[in-house]
C-alpha cells in the first residue's frame, strides 16, 4: 500500500502564473517537477527534516543516474519510474511501498524480517518517530501530527533512518558521522534555496564526483559498481552487519529495525525492535566514508568526520571548513559544469547533538556573488589561496581585537593596579563584539576578488577598531567601578584599548577608510 512509484503520496507546492498550487505526487513525478524547477516547498516537511529529505533525493537520483550508465537525469515521470524501479529488481512491487503486510518482503526504508512478531509499537504518530531529542516539548510537541497523515510518516521515516544518532541501548545511529552523539553535517554549494535547482545540481555533482569520492577513501572501501545502494532491501534478522566494502559509495542507509503497519482504525503506526550492533560496520571509520557533504578532519588522533556543537557555524568554524589545510573540503563545494559564471552560495546545516539531547538546528548561508569562480580546496587556484590567506589574517586580527577589548573592560572594572584577568564580567560585551564580527566577516571577505585583497584587509581592520571602541564605550557607560577611582580606571582602560588596537589593527589608524558596517 502507498507505493511511492505509483501512488500520489508526496505533497508539493508548485509555482505558477496563477500563484501557488498544491498537489500530491508520486516519486517519479516529483523528480520531473524538480528537473523543471517547479517545486516551491513540501507542505508538512519540518525544517529539521529538510536536510535528510534533500540528501535522500540527491543520493537516490544520483544512484539511479549512475546505474543508467548514461549519467544523465531524465525529465519525464515515466523515465524516472523506470530508473527507480530498476534499483529494486525482483521486489519493486513492495520496496517502494510505505506499508507492506508481508514483513518478509522489503518496504520503503524498512528491511524485510522473519521476526516481526518480536517487534513492539515504537510510534503511533510520525512525531514519535522523530529525530529530535527533547524532554520539554518546547520546539515541537511529541505527538502533534495525526497518525493518518501519510506524508508525515514518509518524511519522519526518511529522517529517522538516515539521520538518527545513538539513543540508548540497542538503538544505534547512522554510519556517516563521528560517533553516536555527533550528526551528519551538510556543507553544500547551491545556486539558491529552490528545491529543484538544489537537488538537480546535487545529482549532477554526485555523478561527476563519484570517482573522486572513491579516490578519497581506501581503494577497497566501496564497490565501484554493483554495490548495495538501498540498504533496506537486505533482511536484518541477526546481529550480522553490512560491511562497507559491499556498498555503493552513495548508499542510502537505514539504521533502525522498523516496520509501518495499518491498524483496524486505518491509522498507521510503527513497530520496531533494537539491535545488538549498528547496521553498518563502520565504527572505526569515525564517519570518514567519503560523504561529499561532510568535512573530514586530520589530527593527531586520526581521521574523522567533523562534529558541530551547539555553537553552530560561527565564522571561525566556517573559516576552518573552507580554508584549514587540516580539513578535507567537502566535494560538494567544487564548482561543476556550466556554473562557473553563475552566482552560488554555501549552505551549511546540521542538527547538533550531545549526550541525551539535541542542541538546535544550526544553519548558515554564505553568498558567493563576488567569488563564484573560486575553486575551494584547490591549492593551485591563486584566487583560493589568496582568500585562504586573507581569511586567516582576518580571523587572527579579530582574535587579537577581542582580547584587547576584554582587557580594557576588566581594567576599567577592577582597577588598573590589580585587574582580575580571569574575571567573567567582560564575557557579555565580548560575545556581542564577536556577533558583530560574525555578521560582517564573510560579507567582506568574499568581496576581495572584486575589490582587492589589500582594500578588504584595511577595511576589516577599521571595522574591528570601530566596533571595539563602540562596545568598550557602551560598557564603560553602563558599568561603574567605585567612584574614587572611576576617572583613573577609565583613563587606563582607554590607554589599554587604543594601545592594543594600534598594535593589532595598525592600518585602521593609518588612513580614513569607510566602515563596511555603515555601507
Amino acid at each position: 500500500m502507498l507505493d511511492l512509484l505509483t501512488d500520489r503520496t508526496i505533497p508539493v507546492s508548485l509555482g505558477g502564473r496563477g500563484g501557488l498550487v498544491l498537489d500530491t505526487v508520486t516519486l517519479p513525478r516529483l523528480y520531473s517537477y524538480l528537473a523543471l524547477d517547479e517545486i516551491e516547498s513540501f507542505p508538512g516537511l519540518a525544517r529539521h527534516q529538510s536536510q535528510a529529505w534533500y540528501q535522500f533525493l540527491a543520493q537516490l537520483g544520483a544512484i539511479a543516474a549512475h546505474r543508467a550508465q548514461s549519467g544523465e537525469t531524465p525529465k519525464s515521470p515515466s523515465e524516472w519510474h523506470s530508473l527507480l524501479s530498476a534499483l529494486t529488481p525482483g521486489c519493486s512491487d513492495t520496496a517502494w511501498s510505505l506499508v507492506v503486510a508481508d514483513a518478509s518482503k522489503p518496504a520503503f526504508m524498512q528491511m524485510p524480517t522473519a521476526r516481526v512478531g518480536e517487534y513492539k509499537t515504537q510510534a503511533v504518530s510520525p512525531s514519535e518517530l522523530d529525530i529530535l531529542v527533547t524532554s520539554k516539548n518546547h520546539d515541537r510537541k511529541s505527538g502533534p501530527v495525526a497518525a493518518s497523515a501519510v506524508h508525515a510518516w514518509l518524511f519522519a521515516l526518511v529522517a529517522a533512518q538516515t539521520s538518527h544518532g545513538y539513543s540508548g541501548r540497542n538503538n544505534y545511529g547512522i554510519a556517516r558521522m563521528n560517533g553516536g552523539t555527533s550528526s551528519r553535517v551538510l556543507v553544500d554549494r547551491r545556486p539558491s534555496g529552490r528545491w529543484g535547482l538544489r537537488v538537480m545540481r546535487a545529482i549532477r555533482m554526485l555523478v561527476i564526483q563519484r570517482r573522486r569520492v572513491l579516490n578519497r577513501v581506501s581503494d577497497d572501501m566501496y564497490r565501484a559498481t554493483g554495490g548495495l545502494a538501498l540498504t533496506w532491501l537486505r533482511s536484518w534478522d541477526t546481529d550480522a552487519q553490512i560491511e562497507v566494502d559491499t556498498l555503493d559509495p552513495y548508499f542510502i542507509e537505514v539504521c533502525r529495525r522498523l516496520r509501518l503497519v495499518i491498524g483496524p482504525d486505518g491509522d498507521i503506526s510503527a513497530l520496531g525492535t533494537g539491535s545488538k550492533r549498528a547496521r553498518i560496520n563502520a565504527k572505526d571509520l569515525k564517519g570518514h566514508l567519503g560523504d561529499p557533504w561532510v568535512p573530514v578532519i586530520h589530527d593527531k588522533k586520526g581521521v574523522k568526520a567533523l562534529t558541530v556543537s551547539g555553537r553552530g557555524f560561527d565564522y571561525r568554524l566556517v573559516h576552518r571548513i573552507l580554508f584549514d589545510k587540516a580539513i578535507d573540503r567537502p566535494l560538494a563545494l567544487a564548482a561543476i559544469e556550466d556554473e562557473g559564471e553563475s552566482d552560488t552560495e554555501i549552505h551549511l546545516l546540521v542538527l547538533a547533538r550531545e549526550q541525551g539531547k539535541t542542541q538546535g538546528l544550526q544553519e548558515r548561508i554564505v553568498p558567493l556573488a563576488h567569488s563564484k569562480r573560486i575553486r575551494f580546496g584547490d591549492d593551485a587556484d591563486e584566487g583560493y589561496t589568496s582568500l585562504a590567506k586573507l581569511s586567516e589574517e582576518m580571523v587572527g586580527k579579530a582574535s587579537l581585537a577581542r582580547k584587547v577589548l576584554r582587557q580594557a573592560i576588566l581594567v576599567y572594572l577592577h582597577g588598573p593596579e590589580h585587574p582580575n584577568w580571569k574575571g567573567a564580567e567582560a564575557r557579555p560585551v565580548v560575545a556581542s563584539f564577536d556577533r558583530a564580527i560574525d555578521g560582517s566577516f564573510f560579507d567582506l571577505l568574499f568581496t576581495a576578488p572584486q575589490r582587492g585583497f589589500d582594500v578588504v584587509d584595511e577595511q576589516w581592520q577599521r571595522f574591528l577598531k570601530d566596533e571595539a571602541i563602540k562596545y568598550a564605550t557602551r560598557a564603560w557607560d553602563r558599568y561603574s567601578p567605585p567612584s574614587a577611582r572611576r576617572e583613573k580606571a577609565r583613563a587606563k582602560a582607554q590607554a589599554v584599548l587604543f594601545g592594543g588596537l594600534r598594535k593589532c589593527v595598525p592600518e585602521a589608524f593609518a588612513a580614513a577608510i569607510p566602515n563596511p558596517s555603515a555601507e
